[in-house]
């Protein structure tokens, strides 16, 4: 006899008739999941961030005001020359005020406040080897006297600090983790529980009758199937709401270049998601049902 179709029937009809306690099932895998989600999804864009930047390090290299144009152009070209210098191109003060001009808006009042000056002509220098920056800059030294340069600055400091923060975030994101799942795990099992319970009566007869364990529980681990699945899907969708309303937030720092472009999770972690929500939905049943089955009389 194939007991499939009746299990398949007695766990639809479980979910329509207690479908206020299935909908909270769903809504806490969903709102357990929307938190990780969100956690996964910092750390991915935290982490894409860094490498773009680790990629994109250059020295950036200001010249002393009073210089003039002819000795800046003489530095460029003999810096250029040098074999650990993949490219030099010399920024303007001019270049420097367009560039900020065009990504901030109403900016160019407060530079003519200001006055000349605030935003001096530089040097960006990209290293032909950036896996050691701070090795390349003392080679490049003897190249980058004070009585030239004002400032003299590669960025390497910043990129450590980030990368730092990042392993924080993945600490903090997988401790977590690891507490939201459980406190999931323990409100979802309950409520599959209190369902379990509204039907003891039923499930007392078909003990009495002969019903073996896994016939009595599969229903409920359908049932917790649907929960994680229904809730891992609205998780997702949820995400990506949040990811399209971040990116248009930062829109401006987009534009400036300060951040890459934000990603939403890629299909690995997608899948992730879902099957944490069919573990969490399949796993409270489990629990619930062996519970249940192991206090009856």
């Amino acid at each position: 006899m194939n007991v499939a179709p009746h299990i398949l029937r007695r766990a639809v009809r479980s979910l329509w008739e207690n479908l206020y306690l299935n909908v909270v099932s769903t809504g806490v895998i969903a709102a357990a999941l929307l938190l990780i989600g969100m956690s996964l999804w910092v750390q991915h864009n935290v982490s894409s961030a860094i490498s773009s930047w680790s990629r994109d390090v250059h020295v950036s290299a200001y010249f002393q005001p009073d210089l003039p144009e002819a000795d800046r152009e003489a530095i460029r070209d003999r810096i250029a020359r040098d074999p650990k210098v993949a490219k030099v191109r010399y920024v303007t003060e001019e270049e420097a005020r367009q560039w900020l001009i065009e990504r901030v808006e109403g900016l160019d009042g407060t530079l003519d406040e200001l006055g000349p000056g605030v935003l001096p002509a530089s040097l960006e220098i990209t290293l032909a080897d950036s896996t050691d920056m701070e090795a390349q800059v003392e080679a490049l030294a003897p190249w980058l006297r004070d009585e030239e340069f004002a400032e003299v600055d590669y960025g390497r400091e910043w990129i450590a600090r980030f990368d730092t923060f990042l392993q924080v975030i993945k600490m903090l994101g997988a401790s977590m983790t690891l507490l939201i799942l459980v406190a999931a795990l323990f409100l979802i099992t309950n409520t599959v529980y209190l369902v379990i319970y509204n039907r003891r009566d039923e499930l007392e007869i078909q003990k009495l009758v002969g019903a073996t364990t896994g016939y009595i529980v599969a229903p409920f681990i359908v049932e917790g199937f649907v929960h994680g699945l229904v809730g891992s899907v609205v998780s997702v969708v949820g995400l990506y709401a949040a990811h399209i309303a971040l990116s248009s937030r930062l829109e401006s720092a987009l534009t400036l270049g300060l951040v890459p472009s934000l990603d939403f999770l890629p299909g690995a972690l997608v899948l992730v998601v879902i099957l944490m929500g069919l573990v969490l939905g399949v796993g409270a049943a489990t629990v619930a049902a062996s519970r249940f089955i192991a206090s009856a009389p």
